[in-house]
């Protein structure tokens, strides 16, 4: 079967957040325009799937996985997959470029349940076999829905703002996804969790002194374990991780104040404000001073 390759401006405005929303309703084919639910395809967007009614079976990269009502996952951008086959599905599509979210990364990767579900889980979904995926009772789909009408109703009208609020109503749909997958029995969520948590922490609290041996102990992992898990979601091993975040940290306090650069080195973390303004080139190709010097001339 050949693959498709979805073309971004069928989903998403011209201008604007990259952000839509679309349904499906039962078993008939080509429910809006650009429906490519039952042809193999890939994209180089994201998609949450909510199933909200039915099932059927879903193709992901070459297995196949029997998805159900109250089953939630997501699919990354240059995955292929296709529905090979429907049984009364009700369906959300959340499609959105990872760009949407650029400015509340750092507030979403404080949630142990967002890394665990939208970093590690579709890493690690075929080893898993499916089984870390969410997957919520009629209870808690209950409110979930009242978010995905509303959001519905936003994406279906072209009023002032839309984007924005398209944007607003997916950041609390991924909050309440992240609030949901915190493990419980499934000792495969479990996992994956603890990974999530061990991101959460290092963003929270970059300042304290890390070592590989504290991280692997969140992690319940050993060190041998732990790095090449963590290197193959983040690219990063988890002391590089850390200083990225402590960089990126300098570097909104370079523009956001007047504090000399040896201050804002000890306040991200860095002991030596040298190593701090050495890793700052190596990762911005400019000084701490010509950053701040470079925003102020714009």
């Amino acid at each position: 079967m050949q693959t498709i390759v979805a073309n971004r401006s069928d989903f998403f405005p011209e201008n604007g957040c990259p952000i839509a929303l679309r349904t499906i309703q039962g078993d008939h084919h080509s429910q809006h325009e650009g429906d490519l639910t039952d042809v193999r395809h890939t994209h180089d967007f994201s998609e949450l799937i909510i199933i909200t009614a039915g099932g059927g079976e879903h193709w992901i990269d070459g297995e196949t996985y029997p998805v159900r009502a109250g089953d939630i996952f997501l699919i990354q951008g240059n995955t292929e997959h296709y529905f090979e086959k429907r049984y009364k599905l009700g369906m959300f599509n959340i499609m959105f470029d990872d760009s949407c979210f650029k400015e509340h990364l750092r507030s979403l990767r404080s949630l142990p349940g967002f890394n665990a579900f939208f970093l590690f889980e579709p890493t690690y979904r075929r080893s898993h076999k499916f089984k870390s995926r969410l997957h919520i009772s009629p209870e808690t789909m209950r409110p979930l829905m009242t978010l995905l009408q509303s959001m519905a109703e936003e994406s279906s009208q072209e009023r002032p703002g839309r984007d924005l609020l398209l944007l607003a109503k997916a950041l609390e749909i991924f909050v309440f996804i992240s609030r949901q997958y915190t493990g419980g029995h499934n000792p495969m969520v479990n996992t994956l969790f603890r990974l999530g948590d061990v991101i959460s922490m290092l963003e929270n609290n970059y300042t304290e002194h890390w070592t590989i041996s504290r991280i692997s102990r969140i992690a319940s992992m050993a060190p041998s374990t732990l790095l090449p898990v963590f290197r193959k979601v983040t690219g990063y091993s988890p002391i590089d991780y850390l200083i990225q975040i402590r960089l990126e940290k300098g570097a909104e306090l370079l523009l956001k104040t007047a504090l000399p650069v040896s201050e804002i080195a000890q306040k991200c973390g860095f002991s030596d404000s040298n190593y701090f303004s050495r890793q700052f080139r190596k990762r911005y190709n400019l000084s701490p001073k010509e950053y701040r010097e470079g925003d102020n001339c714009k």
